[in-house]
């Protein structure tokens, strides 16, 4: 095996939230409506019209690609940016949790930036890109050890109440499909937290689709022992340049972040329950 062929394998795979089979299949539909209309057309003409059925493809191509673009490293590098953003909200020491850690980058770049005890779980799904084994892969080629990947849901972490004195997650809560309600995997990262520990989510919390308002998402943080320090949509916080302000993208997500109380009281208890 060549040298050059050798060191491509040896890099570490970390996509972007942006399925490329989803981009792939929607360039692939475009382009067969484009060519059915063509070929249509040398028969009779007015079926080149079939390749306007296109253009509804063809826009959702571009804007993933787009995307993508925006999001990967030779762009704007907006995913590394998001991780950055977690990783100096929640600086320090203590034991930390990654919710939904893909393929590990987020858990890596932790690790090289101070040494520590990293857990990551994921679902895994086969719906998307990442996997444990990949996860692992990446931590081995970054010369990264100690980092324990685990498969799990976040709707039910599998560890006892405040066995982290960090929790973070990136864009993952809505994702959770085995509950309705997604604010559970969110009292769920806070209930492993110990008392005195840090938090920092993303997610899609003002988007009507998945949360009944930004609001219920802190209530639900208060109720479970959580103040929360910092509450802005990601776009106040990241210049998010088209098409990542876009509905579809990140329009709808929310930077938050805190610390867990070292006691909450009753009343404050009941305030948040209201």
């Amino acid at each position: 095996m060549s040298k050059a062929r050798r060191a491509k394998l040896e890099r570490p795979v970390y996509p972007t939230w942006i399925r490329s089979g989803r981009i792939f299949l929607f360039w692939l539909l475009a382009l067969a409506l484009v060519l059915a209309g063509l070929a249509g057309a040398f028969v009779w003409l007015p079926a080149i019209s079939v390749s306007a059925l296109a253009i509804p493809f063809l826009y959702i191509a571009i804007v993933l690609t787009w995307t993508s673009h925006r999001l990967g490293p030779k762009g704007d590098n907006v995913q590394g940016k998001i991780h950055q953003l977690l990783i100096d909200s929640v600086a320090g020491q203590g034991r930390l949790l990654d919710v939904g850690c893909g393929s590990g980058q987020l858990l890596i770049r932790f690790a090289k930036s101070a040494p520590g005890d990293y857990v990551g779980l994921d679902y895994w799904g086969s719906d998307w890109e990442y996997s444990r084994s990949q996860a692992e892969r990446n931590a081995a080629i970054e010369n990264v050890s100690g980092l324990q990947f685990l498969r799990g849901s976040a709707s039910k972490l599998p560890f006892e109440d405040a066995n982290f004195g960090r929790v973070v997650s990136s864009l993952t809560f809505h994702e959770v499909r085995d509950v309705a309600d997604k604010t559970a995997s969110v009292a769920e990262a806070i209930r492993v937290l110990e008392p005195g520990g840090r938090f920092a989510f993303i997610d899609l919390f003002d988007d009507p689709k998945f949360y009944d308002g930004r609001q219920k998402v802190l209530d639900v943080i208060a109720r479970n022992g959580g103040r929360v320090d910092v509450s802005s949509s990601l776009s106040r916080v990241l210049d998010l340049r088209f098409p990542l302000n876009l509905a579809k993208v990140l329009k709808y997500a929310v930077f938050v972040s805190g610390m867990k109380q070292l006691k909450i009281s009753q009343e404050e208890a009941r305030t948040a329950s209201v």
